[in-house]
């Protein structure tokens, strides 16, 4: 594996859900909760919801990065259930629907934890003197309460989410934001995330050097091809753990 020199950067950026954090749980259990409140029983159905929900919520992202209005991360949620709800052809309760956009919001307070290796990771980074950020796409001020919760939030110089730019990755201005309140120019920077349309093409878009983290063992040549060839990560890595391996 190739070493990073970390004397070339002054920053590491970091994605925040599935990246510095476990954050898989959330979505299952507040659809869970939903589709059993919903009198949803059929394993075949339940599949279907998700697999619906997913795909709504990032066609609403990208619908959003390509130009429609800003909507925020709870609306889309809310949305998404809605519609994939009517997708399976079930009932809607618009109150049912309400309290599980609450319990999506609670659970990801409540479920996050850090990624194995994480904290060593970032102490590291820390004595080290590289400034370190985060950057999500994740629900309105959770990123700086779930690193409070979590006692990590000290390692952190900026915390931006797509509430503070009304912009969702991998739109420019979330980054710009960011290394804007790190005092970093991209090309100092490092970018580590997990979500290759976010991440990779978001951090790539502006400069950075690029970390994607894929852990779900997906194809780099089927997203180079389909978001091309400027988007190639500079490193490819499994997890965290690996991340810090490099240097």
């Amino acid at each position: 594996m190739s070493k990073l020199d970390l004397n070339k950067f002054e920053a590491v950026i970091f994605d925040l859900d599935s990246t510095l954090t476990n954050t898989q749980r959330y979505p299952f259990v507040a659809s869970e909760w939903l589709l059993k409140k919903t009198g949803i029983e059929s394993e075949e159905l339940k599949a279907s919801f998700l697999r619906n929900l997913f795909t709504r919520y990032m066609t609403s992202i990208q619908s959003i990065v390509e130009g429609a209005p800003y909507r925020s991360a709870s609306d889309i949620i809310q949305t998404a259930m809605i519609n994939s709800l009517e997708d399976i052809e079930q009932p809607v309760d618009l109150s049912l629907v309400d309290e599980a956009t609450h319990r999506f919001k609670t659970l990801h307070l409540e479920l996050s934890t850090p990624r194995d290796g994480a904290i060593e990771m970032l102490e590291n980074l820390k004595t080290r003197e590289i400034k370190l950020g985060v950057l999500t796409n994740s629900f309105a001020g959770h990123a700086k309460t779930i690193l409070t919760n979590l006692g990590l939030v000290h390692y952190f110089s900026a915390i931006v989410d797509c509430s503070d730019v009304n912009a969702f990755k991998p739109m420019k201005a979330s980054f710009e934001r960011v290394l804007r309140d790190l005092d970093s120019e991209a090309s100092k920077a490092i970018y580590v995330g997990d979500e290759y349309y976010a991440d990779m093409v978001g951090a790539k878009s502006v400069g950075m050097t690029t970390v994607w983290i894929n852990h779900r063992e997906g194809s780099l040549e089927d997203q180079v091809v389909k978001y091309g060839a400027f988007t190639t990560p500079d490193f490819v890595l499994n997890s965290i753990t690996e991340f810090a391996e490099l240097f």
